[in-house]
């Protein structure tokens, strides 16, 4: 280089050597940094890719070990999930079931209240001597029908409402089955105080007590008393039931016997002129013995059978005139004078109420009149105490 004073610019250099051979490169102070700054960098880049490849597997197997430990997580919370589902069906099996079996039990409660309504018709049947037909008091209950909250119990509010009136059923059966124990007690205090009342009727008239059919051995020697209510404690319908019915086939017995007693009026309405027993006689003015009750009708007013029996006697009969008689059975036969008419013939059977004759004057008498006798094993008695018997009859009824 020339001389001078000024400084010298020569540029930098950089040396390369390859073996023997060596490469000198003379760069400007800007270029040298350049080169070092590159140099920098790409030593850098080499770290890090170091790094990478030395951190790469760790990195990874965190990563895996995260997601692994999500996973569990999520098959815990479905697992939890699924039990809780399973839970709820069981619940809703469960409340199913028993909603069933409540309606099942529902079910058998009303058929088995349905029967028991059935014998209580036929117990308060009025008790009747002809046995003839009669109206019932009771009604078949009305069936519980399907009900569109127990149709669906597959949601807690549809098994609340099943369950909700599953109870308003049950408590309706409730009710009747107390309304059928009441009602059947309450048959039961008629049943013995008819019998009670009716026994008096045959006391009254002094005729024999006839037994019912399933009367046997020292039962039919004799029994009765008060029906005393069962216990609550040892109640049962169908024992009750047959206690009621033993009742009032004794009753039935007693006033199948009474279709042949002579309790009713001959003639319903008239009023009873002579009385029975020892009187002035009208014919002659002197004391004697009237056989009977004179009842004053108008001739031609039907003549009516005051019981069952068999007619014996039809016609002319002396100061009776025209008369009708009439054998009852057991001792027990009524007569009937002066008719004008007689409308049946010897040998006749005749019901309760059956016309016999017309009311008349003929024979021993002073006008028209219905002359009646009531008589026992052939004697004259009082007509009155039968039909004062009948009264009670009537009453007990």
């Amino acid at each position: 280089m020339a001389g001078g004073n000024g400084r010298d610019r020569a540029a930098d250099r950089i040396v390369f050597e390859f073996g023997r051979h060596r490469t000198i490169v003379s760069l400007p102070r800007h270029g040298v940094l350049f080169v070092s700054l590159f140099v920098g960098a790409l030593f850098a880049w080499s770290l890090a890719s170091g790094f990478y490849v030395a951190f790469h597997d760790t990195v990874i197997g965190e990563l895996r070990r995260g997601a692994k430990a999500s996973e569990r997580g999520y098959e815990a919370q479905l697992s939890t999930l699924r039990d809780e589902l399973e839970r709820a069906r069981t619940r809703r099996l469960i409340e199913r079931s028993g909603v069933d079996e409540r309606l099942a039990e529902i079910g058998r409660r009303q058929q088995s209240l349905e029967k028991r309504q059935l014998k209580l018709a036929e117990l308060a049947e009025p008790v009747r001597a002809d046995a003839g037909p009669a109206m019932r008091l009771f009604s078949k209950p009305t069936p519980i029908g399907s009900d569109a909250a127990l149709d669906d119990v597959s949601t807690p509010q549809a098994a609340g409402a099943a369950a909700r009136a599953s109870e308003r059923m049950s408590s309706i059966l409730d009710d009747m089955e107390a309304t059928q124990a009441r009602t059947l007690e309450g048959l039961a205090t008629k049943a013995s105080e008819q019998r009670r009342q009716i026994e008096r009727v045959y006391d009254a008239v002094r005729a024999p007590k006839p037994q019912p059919a399933s009367a046997s051995g020292d039962a039919a020697a004799g029994s009765g008393g008060p029906l005393e209510p069962i216990p609550a404690s040892g109640y049962s319908f169908d024992a009750r039931v047959e206690t009621v019915a033993a009742e009032r086939e004794a009753v039935e017995a007693l006033m199948r016997g009474l279709s042949a007693v002579p309790l009713r009026t001959p003639a319903p309405g008239a009023s009873i002129s002579s009385g029975f027993g020892v009187r002035r006689d009208p014919f002659l003015g002197q004391m004697a013995f009237h056989s009977g009750i004179d009842f004053v009708e108008p001739a031609g007013e039907v003549v009516r059978a005051t019981a069952a029996g068999r007619v014996v006697d039809a016609g002319w009969s002396g100061g009776y005139g025209n008369m009708v008689e009439i054998d009852h059975g057991g001792g027990l036969s009524t007569r009937f004078g002066h008719m004008s008419a007689i409308n049946v013939t010897v040998g006749q059977r005749v019901e309760i109420g059956s016309v016999i004759g017309r009311v008349g004057s003929t024979g021993r008498s002073t006008g028209p009149h219905l002359h009646y006798e009531t008589r026992q094993n052939g004697e004259a008695v009082d007509p009155i105490r039968f039909l004062n018997a009948g009264r009670l009859l009537a009453n007990a009824l």
